[in-house]
């Protein structure tokens, strides 16, 4: 079972309009995203607002996730993201994760006060003792404001069951040089795994995965470009590219998470807002990304 190579879909948690998680409309969502060619779905990442929902909340988004995904397609390996602000929490998501059925973990250095480098290595450390299962690091410093040094990286890519690292850069250029670094450092099939769409359009064929939100709504069209990449069919990889920059590009501008919802609805999803305190996009934002989308091809056509 591939965890965290390949296509890696996040998808939004949808909101009923009083802020309630809509379950059967996750559930219906995730059914359709186990069969459309992914390679594994992370539920509570960034993408599915976890940082705006309580423990039991996040316990029964497992739950209904993993039983949707694992009943559409039980080969697909499910990811669930265990970030929190305090190592206890944490470790009680762990828990809960484990016991939802889940076959990997998402774990970036979020807190309060910004961490140092021991504190993340500490944590990284309870957590990975605490679970058998397979653990993904998130190195995302424009939430948490920690940056993983590749030092930091090699060091804990020697535990067990710590097996790849999420992760962005400013550009092209320093991603790619990032990930010829690293690969020296950890060992062979230690997954370096890309976040950031535009730049995934432009560099991905350098990461083993692709860490994506939009892939949950536009999972064809990630596929088509993921092949082409992988496969070196510069053709293809540049026609799949092209079709996607203008979507990518103004997604890109709009304001993070909330350029996510609308994106969902406006694909079909009944993703509803974000919740409160983000607030959606405004109406015109919304309306120029429901026309790029419109303007995409059908994949099938690609």
């Amino acid at each position: 079972m591939t965890v965290f190579r390949g296509l890696i879909a996040y998808p939004v948690t949808p909101f009923l309009p009083d802020g309630a998680i809509n379950f059967d409309e996750l559930e219906r969502h995730l059914s359709e995203l186990a069969v459309s060619g992914v390679d594994s779905i992370a539920i509570l990442g960034s993408s599915g607002s976890f940082a705006y929902l309580n423990r039991a909340e996040r316990r029964q988004v497992l739950e209904t996730g993993v039983e949707a995904i694992k009943t559409a397609n039980p080969d697909l390996a499910v990811i669930g993201g265990v970030s929190a602000v305090g190592t206890r929490e944490l470790l009680l998501n762990i828990e809960d994760a484990q016991a939802a059925g889940v076959d990997g973990l998402l774990v970036s250095a979020m807190s309060y006060v910004p961490l140092n480098e021991d504190e993340v290595h500490t944590q990284s450390l309870a957590a990975a003792a605490s679970t058998a299962l397979p653990i993904c690091l998130y190195s995302n410093p424009g939430t948490t404001q920690f940056s993983f040094s590749l030092e930091l990286i090699a060091e804990l890519s020697r535990v067990r069951n710590i097996v790849a690292v999420k992760e962005s850069a400013a550009d092209t250029e320093t991603f790619l040089l990032r990930d010829e670094q690293l690969r020296r450092m950890v060992p062979e099939g230690f997954s370096h795994g890309m976040s950031g769409d535009v730049l995934i359009g432009e560099a991905g064929a350098a990461a083993d995965a692709w860490h994506s939100g939009p892939a949950s709504v536009l999972p064809h069209h990630y596929r088509l470009l993921r092949d082409a990449a992988v496969n070196g069919d510069s053709d293809k990889l540049a026609e799949a590219r092209q079709v996607l920059a203008p979507l990518l590009n103004y997604f890109n501008s709009l304001r993070k998470l909330s350029n996510l919802y609308a994106l969902a609805r406006a694909a079909g999803v009944d993703a509803g807002d974000p919740r409160r305190p983000l607030l959606p996009l405004p109406g015109s934002s919304q309306r120029e990304l429901a026309r790029l989308l419109d303007a995409l091809p059908d994949p099938a056509s690609v």
